[in-house]
């Protein structure tokens, strides 16, 4: 008899979708992820998940760089990922099989946050303004956090999101079926998926060039597909020499 197993792609869409509404219900006062008294309430999920320099190295929580891929800040934020993931995923999870797909998409996501943070490192983007007073509140919540040495504000800054392993999906199906064409919703176009791919590494490069909004999701989305580029130009190299 045959038996119909969950594929990873719907695991991961299910997982995604089931934290997010749990983080709403679920909620504490936190600044920058870090839980402080009459701060904004948050997920609590985003205090306990969500990836930073400061949090996952200097405070030693090493998982958050895995579990930071599972944590969504809004509605729209999950609701793209999760259309995005459901659209390119199951492609790419037949090509590589369930356990490669699951072990790429996760390398991914790390390679996101640590570009994330190298390009914030070198000052190529900055979320918070590099301001004394700036400064003196994340030095404030890192002693708060029971942290006693100096940070730097882009240390604190939390990261969410699914967006760099599926930017690195979307990129690893643009090299398998570069021609095929996907017709987007906003703006209403049909194109390759090869000028699709093309189209967002730009968008993510002049966002965090020019330092533009969401100049740090946009490096952890460049993080994600630099990964995925080089995971699928090792697969081609390999499969070449085998044949």
């Amino acid at each position: 008899m045959y038996e119909r197993r969950l594929s990873v792609t719907n695991a991961l869409i299910i997982i995604n979708v089931v934290v997010f509404f749990v983080g709403l219900m679920v909620q504490k006062e936190a600044l920058l992820g870090i839980p402080f008294p009459q701060a904004p309430r948050t997920s609590i999920f985003e205090i306990t998940c969500a990836y930073s320099w400061f949090t996952c190295f200097l405070e030693g929580q090493l998982w958050r760089i895995i579990t930071y891929q599972f944590v969504h800040a809004n509605f729209a934020h999950i609701l793209f990922n999760m259309w995005a993931l459901y659209f390119f995923g199951p492609a790419v999870e037949q090509a590589m099989g369930p356990r490669r797909f699951l072990l790429f998409y996760l390398l991914c996501g790390v390679a996101g946050a640590l570009f994330s943070s190298l390009l914030a490192g070198l000052n190529l983007y900055t979320s918070i303004p590099p301001l004394p007073q700036n400064e003196l509140i994340c030095n404030q919540l890192a002693e708060f956090a029971g942290y006693s040495g100096y940070v730097h504000c882009w240390e604190m800054i939390p990261l969410v999101g699914a967006s760099a392993a599926i930017y690195g999906v979307m990129v690893s199906c643009a090299f398998m079926y570069p021609d095929v064409q996907i017709s987007l919703i906003f703006p209403p176009v049909t194109l390759r998926l090869r000028t699709f791919a093309v189209i967002i590494i730009g968008i993510a490069s002049a966002t965090i060039l020019f330092n533009l909004s969401n100049a740090g999701g946009e490096a952890g989305h460049l993080g994600g597909i630099i990964m995925g580029a080089l995971v699928m130009l090792i697969w081609k190299h390999r499969l070449t020499r085998r044949f």
